[in-house]
Parts: structure tokens; sequence; C-alpha cells
């Protein structure tokens, strides 16, 4: 192997060390970038200007940063996550069909909750757009349905919130939210990611009863006044990916 190969390597095995700060959506600073991998300030401003360029990372206000748009897409593009959507669209799209609502395929990543599917009638708002790519499982119906079965998750969330008193305070009435979605197999959320916008979020199950992604329907809380009407609908969409999920073998 020649020295400009392993000159090679060692330039995308920095890179992959400071992507693999990005883990589970976290937002890094340079300096918190160079304590994780003991790599030198020039070196990790220089690679991650490289990874802002090729959108493999997005740059935040006050020297933040994050994982990109194409980091995400190629995570959506997945084998496995590929298959679960085209299995999903029928269901996904009869759903938004019967309810006239908004409709996502959430899944985990760490602890954030990604939605790889819109469904929707409407043009979407820069707000809009914004909420359905990423945001923290608990910020979300579809994504505390997620977190609901996700014990890791809420493990992770809970140590978190030790140090930010406002979370800290929302941690009970999380956890008894937690447990309603857990013993109804249903999430209702008002006002959830914008004014005045209600969702019906339930899970989806591999052959184990282990957590694969959300289902969620939202729409503007004029239209549904009582969301309940729609839970058999969400939670029969859910069940009917579980079952065809079970039939692959594949999750």
């Amino acid at each position: 192997m020649s020295n400009n190969d392993d000159g090679k390597r060692s330039v995308l095995g920095r890179a992959f060390e400071i992507l693999d700060c990005f883990a589970g959506g976290a937002e890094m600073t340079v300096a918190g970038i160079c304590e994780r991998t003991g790599l030198p300030p020039a070196t990790v401003h220089r690679m991650l200007a490289a990874l802002v360029r090729w959108e493999g990372v997005e740059r935040l206000s006050h020297g933040r940063y994050r994982l990109g748009r194409r980091i995400w897409s190629l995570g959506i593009g997945a084998p496995q996550v590929r298959r679960l959507r085209e299995l999903a669209q029928p269901y996904l799209v009869d759903l938004h069909v019967a309810t006239r609502g908004t409709v996502y395929l959430g899944v985990r990543d760490g602890s954030d909750g990604i939605f790889s599917d819109r469904i929707t009638r409407v043009k979407p708002t820069a707000n809009s757009s914004r909420a359905t790519r990423r945001l923290p499982l608990h910020r979300t119906g579809g994504g505390r349905v997620l977190l609901a079965y996700s014990p890791e998750a809420w493990d992770e969330l809970v140590a978190d919130s030790a140090s930010d008193p406002e979370m800290t305070a929302r941690i009970p009435e999380l956890r008894a939210q937690l447990a309603e979605i857990r013993r109804t197999g249903v999430g209702i959320a008002r006002n959830d990611g914008l004014p005045g916008r209600t969702s019906v979020a339930a899970a989806v199950l591999d052959s184990q009863g282990a957590i694969v992604a959300s289902v969620t329907v939202a729409f503007p809380e004029s239209r549904i006044p009582q969301p309940q009407q729609i839970v058999p609908r969400v939670i029969a969409t859910a069940r009917a990916i579980s079952r065809d999920l079970a039939a692959t073998g594949e999750f």
C-alpha cells in the first residue's frame, strides 16, 4: 500500500471520527469535537469546512454544527429503511385520503425522530418543512410514540435533563404521557409542532414487539375537533404495516 493511500485513509478516518461526534442528532462545537476526537482545532476546522461544502454537516449559529441534509438522506435511503417506506406507503396514502390530514412515517435516530415520508395536499411552509425532518423525540406526537417504546432513549433523556431545569420539570408529565401511549396504543398531541395543529400517532412494531416506526396524521384542530374519531383508523394503519413487516421477516 502506498503512502498516498495511507494519507487518504487517514483523512477519511478523521472525517469519520468527526461525524461520529454527531451520533443521535447532537449539536457540536469545534471545541467539543476536539475534546472527543483529540484532533487539533485547525484540523477540525478544515474537515468541518469540507463536510459543510458536501452538505454532510450544517453550520448553525453560535459556532455550533449538526448533521446535514446529505447524511440524513443517505440514512433514509438505507435498504432496510427504504423497504419500510415502500411497504408502508400504500397504507399511508389510504390514511391521508381518509383523514385529509398530513401523514408521516417516523423513525428514531438516537434521541431524535426523523420523518421519512410526508403525504399531504398542503403546500409546505418553511416552518412545516422544518417540522417534518428531525426533532427531539419528546417534542412531537410521533416522536413521543417512538420514545414510549425506546427505554434507552428515555434513560438518556432523563440523564440529560439533570442539567436542564426546564426539562427536569417536564419529566413527570412526559413519563405519564408515555405510560398512557403504551396503555392505549396511541398518542394524541395538541399544538404539535405548530400552533393549532393536532396529531394522532401509533406505533409500528416488529414481530417481537420492538418499535420500528411511528405513523402520525396531523391536521388543523378546527378540521377534527375530536381526534378520538380517527384513532381506530390510525391504529389500524400501524397494525397493518406491522403485520406486513412481520410477514417479510426483514425486521
